[in-house]
């Protein structure tokens, strides 16, 4: 099964200075090829994880069957293969059905905080047509944050996908 092996050495190893370097025609190609083999990454990866599903399905329905964890960590042993498996549990709240609470909550004189995490936000949208006041009491509460630039290549007249 070679034909299934990667190696990261026959990729292309520059620095970010290098990169910064590279003629644009260059630089736009290998922001493409990086980018074709992140998605495709991606992609096997969770055929990959698919695949050990299937393959496994009994042991892991066994293993998640044990107790009432946040989350399962187990190892399946398969002859002189051993896969370490993490599945952590996720909880979900029904948003509307919590609002409800808590609207009963605070008619009933409770601290909605002392039974909730309460993350209160603003949409950008709506703050920008309230009037100036409004916008000015809300304003030492706002806060914006730059976040890490994202970049996509393109040549002019290119169709963007």
């Amino acid at each position: 099964m070679n034909h299934l092996q990667l190696h990261q050495a026959a990729l292309p190893d520059l620095s970010a200075n290098q990169i910064s370097r590279l003629p644009k025609d260059q630089l736009a190609q290998f922001s493409h090829a990086v980018q074709e083999l992140h998605d495709w990454t991606i992609q096997m990866r969770g055929r990959i994880n698919r695949g050990i599903e299937q393959r496994y399905e009994e042991q892991i329905r066994q293993a998640n069957s044990f107790g009432e964890e946040e989350s399962a960590r187990f190892r399946i042993d398969d002859g002189d293969l051993q896969i370490d498996v993490s599945q952590a549990k996720e909880v979900v709240w029904d948003q509307e059905h919590l609002t409800q609470i808590a609207d009963r909550m605070v008619a009933a004189g409770d601290r909605v905080q002392d039974f909730m995490e309460v993350h209160l936000s603003v949409s950008e949208q709506d703050y920008a047509k309230w009037h100036p006041l409004l916008r000015a009491a809300f304003q030492p509460a706002r806060q914006e944050l730059v976040t890490e630039p994202q970049f996509k290549i393109r040549w002019v007249g290119e169709v963007q996908l």
